[in-house]
């Protein structure tokens, strides 16, 4: 009995800490972005100049920690597909980052101007 109540225990807190890291489809970033958020493109610098989001910031995932804006920033990453952005923004999470979204699908399914 003292193991399930235990069980039980982790799993509350695992559910109410969860990982604050929203995947949002292209129309809730357009809205984000129109309100101010900041915009990160983690794909390689090579793969950024080919094309990106309009004010996208280029961090590459092997950059991400360079980061230092403030904890309450709202973030939305992407990236080609959503992988990379996914470990990005959960190493944003990681670094004490409130408010994280990840593009769903990334710029695939982004259909908008690119610069």
């Amino acid at each position: 009995m003292k193991k399930i109540i235990s069980l039980l225990f982790v799993c509350i807190l695992l559910t109410a800490c969860g990982n604050n890291i929203k995947t949002i489809t292209t129309n809730e970033a357009t809205e984000l972005i129109n309100k101010g958020a900041t915009l990160i493109d983690v794909r390689t610098k090579e793969e950024y100049n080919e094309g990106h989001i309009k004010n996208a910031k280029n961090i590459p995932l092997d950059e991400i920690t360079s980061v230092s804006f403030p904890k309450d920033t709202v973030i939305i990453v992407y990236c080609a597909t959503g992988i990379r952005s996914n470990q990005a923004a959960n190493e944003l999470l990681n670094m004490g980052y409130t408010s994280l979204y990840n593009l769903d699908g990334g710029l695939l399914n982004w259909g908008g101007e690119l610069e």
